[in-house]
């Protein structure tokens, strides 16, 4: 049975791609954190990108505001449940240049990144 200290080495691990994919993230565009896990090679892995984009503390310097939630094939969203939380992403969002629809939706065809290495 696997020790808690490589449990917790192998979740850090996880982390550690899940953010470097997200610091390659440019200013005014978003990823869902489904694109990112499978982008760090975790299929199926967007609750553990969005677990690990709650643990962000600003020396780590990921810009995890730019990682969103899909709404569907077309639309992106803020998933911040906190009002506060989510209030601050939109805004930060906003100032890279990021619009948002009517509904609080976020254009995947305007704003959604595309790594030219995926």
């Amino acid at each position: 049975m696997p020790s808690s200290t490589s449990d917790a080495d192998h979740v850090a691990a996880l982390y550690e791609r899940i953010y470097a994919v997200a610091r390659n993230i440019p200013r005014g565009t978003v990823a869902t954190y489904g694109q990112i896990a499978e982008l760090a090679d975790i299929p199926r892995g967007h609750r553990v990108a969005g677990a690990a984009m709650k643990q962000v503390k600003p020396p780590m310097r990921v810009p995890w505001q730019r990682v969103v939630g899909r709404r569907s094939r077309t639309m992106a969203q803020v998933n911040i449940k906190d009002p506060v939380g989510g209030a601050m992403q939109r805004q930060l969002l906003e100032q890279e240049g990021v619009q948002f629809t009517r509904t609080g939706g976020i254009r995947l065809a305007d704003y959604g990144w595309l790594p030219l290495d995926a």
